[in-house]
């Protein structure tokens, strides 16, 4: 059975990187936060350990193998989450911060059992518990604005930035 939610999905997930392709097993949350921080080498952190040796043979002999690997990585953090990768990463940064984990551990969410996807969304909605609809926007917002040296992924997914900054006018009432 496929599902139709990313973020609801526990299987093995494809990974290619300069023609090797591996699989990478579910992992839970905590696992993805723990490496958020080596986004650029994620596909190849939950691989297994003959395949970490054979892409790092690649990075070795072949220049362009590093750039695939960060591709494949923010493909594989979209892919896990459902959510466009610099959201994930944002969502999930948030989520280790003092006030929020207290309230997602309050609330009984364990990143150790949930998927990624099902923290991010956890979080999110912690995020937004209470906001209004402009607050709420306002966070969306910020949440989509894809970081410096990204900004042409921000329409890979049908989103116009003018049309989002004349919604928002329109919302604030400044246009």
């Amino acid at each position: 059975m496929t599902l139709s939610n990313p973020a609801l999905s526990r299987a093995r997930v494809r990974v290619s990187v300069c023609g090797l392709a591996y699989t990478i097993p579910w992992q839970p949350a905590g696992a993805w936060i723990d490496q958020v921080d080596n986004l650029s080498t994620l596909a190849s952190r939950f691989a297994a350990p003959e395949i970490r040796d054979r892409l790092a043979d690649r990075l070795w002999h072949y220049p362009e193998t590093a750039a695939e690997l960060r591709a494949e990585s923010l493909r594989l953090v979209s892919e896990a989450t459902g959510r466009r990768w610099w959201e994930a990463v944002r969502l999930m940064k948030t989520s280790v911060q003092h006030e929020m984990l207290g309230r997602l551990v309050l609330a009984g969410v364990d990143p150790w059992e949930r998927s990624i996807g099902e923290w991010c969304a956890a979080t999110y909605a912690t995020c937004v518990k209470g906001a209004d609809q402009k607050e709420r926007l306002k966070f969306d917002f910020r949440m989509s604005v894809p970081p410096v040296g990204h900004e042409d992924a921000w329409d890979d997914d049908g989103d116009d930035p003018a049309a989002i900054e004349a919604s928002l006018a329109g919302l604030f009432g400044t246009n």
